[in-house]
């Protein structure tokens, strides 16, 4: 981002506190904004079709569009552990027609990942929601020798073996870092651009395990094409309550503990009561018939959070992540 750039967005940022915007009623306020404006809303969504970004990002798109009048537009721009479609974000104009969806990890671990980046997430975006994505799940092929995550961790010891990953800093990375770091193990970490082409990989044998979403591995669990060993963090999966956490199973890393999220992100100077009615739209979204079939589908009970909620776990558990990715001692360029 420019120089120049950066200054018009802090003398924006400036002038909107100075005109007492973020206090104004939201109808004056949306007045003066001009949101929405006639304009498509378009939402950068970092992740291809196959995993929980994409069908969050239309889901939501849908119902935004037909709550506010304007055509709502999912653009997919992959690649780069979704730096591609974050840095786009820094450029777009900060009126509430241009937002983001991309995992946590790509907004917090990747600052310990990576010396340069294309973006500084503190400075250039402001959480609208975070979105629950549910338990993820460690599955393996259902011809892997592994029954259980002990025996997948001994396999591990002995032999070469890959873990896939949707994205650098991700939770499947970041628990290859661990087991290694704990266990001696030899996990080297695939990367994919998505979970849809990433578990295609896991139920061929090209890699022997991953870490992901339980709406992109219900088609091969259909199929009996993979076994689940266990879930991350406290919840248990509603479509699989016979799988039980790696906590559980005596796996302690931090990285087994943490919740997992996806972020709704708007370009840092974008009017707080735009950013505040978009994060409304999306709460009430959930409870939608298409917010219900998308949570039901996806085994996700919880709902995304209010705008406050989003930006107080931002500032918490931000650190948390970042701490964790450096522990780990991965650089990635």
């Amino acid at each position: 981002m420019s120089i120049q750039r950066i200054q018009r967005r802090r003398v924006n940022r400036a002038v909107l506190t100075g005109l007492g915007l973020a206090a104004a009623p939201a109808s004056t306020a949306f007045a003066q904004s001009g949101w929405p404006n006639g304009k498509p809303i378009r939402i950068y969504c970092g992740f291809a079709p196959g995993g929980t970004t994409d069908p969050y990002a239309r889901m939501l798109g849908d119902y935004m569009s037909q709550k506010i009048g304007v055509p709502v537009i999912v653009e997919n721009r992959t690649g780069a552990g979704g730096f591609i479609a974050l840095e786009a974000l820094t450029r777009a104009a900060p009126d509430g027609h241009t937002i983001g969806i991309t995992t946590s990890t790509s907004v917090w671990g990747s600052r310990a990942l990576y010396r340069k980046l294309p973006f500084d997430a503190e400075k250039d975006f402001t959480p609208i929601t975070l979105l629950p994505v549910g338990p993820l799940l460690m599955a393996v092929p259902t011809n892997s020798p592994a029954k259980t995550m002990k025996d997948w961790v001994e396999m591990a010891k002995t032999r070469d073996t890959t873990m896939a990953s949707y994205n650098p800093a991700s939770v499947p990375h970041l628990a290859a870092a661990d087991l290694n770091a704990r266990y001696g193990t030899k996990i080297e970490v695939v990367h994919y651009k998505g979970e849809g082409p990433m578990w295609i990989d896991v139920v061929s044998g090209v890699v022997q395990g991953g870490i992901g979403s339980y709406v992109a591995l219900a088609p091969h669990l259909a199929k009996g094409t993979v076994r689940v060993l266990a879930s991350v963090g406290g919840e248990k999966s509603p479509k699989l309550p016979q799988v039980t956490s790696f906590v559980s199973q005596g796996f302690d890393g931090q990285i087994f503990k943490l919740d997992g999220c996806l972020a709704m992100l708007a370009p840092a100077g974008t009017p707080p009561e735009i950013v505040r009615r978009m994060g409304d739209l999306f709460v009430e979204a959930a409870d939608s018939a298409k917010g219900l079939a998308l949570r039901d589908a996806f085994a996700i009970d919880a709902k995304p959070t209010t705008t406050a909620v989003a930006q107080q776990r931002w500032r918490d558990e931000s650190p948390i992540w970042i701490k964790l990715t450096e522990s780990t001692g991965i650089k990635l360029d």
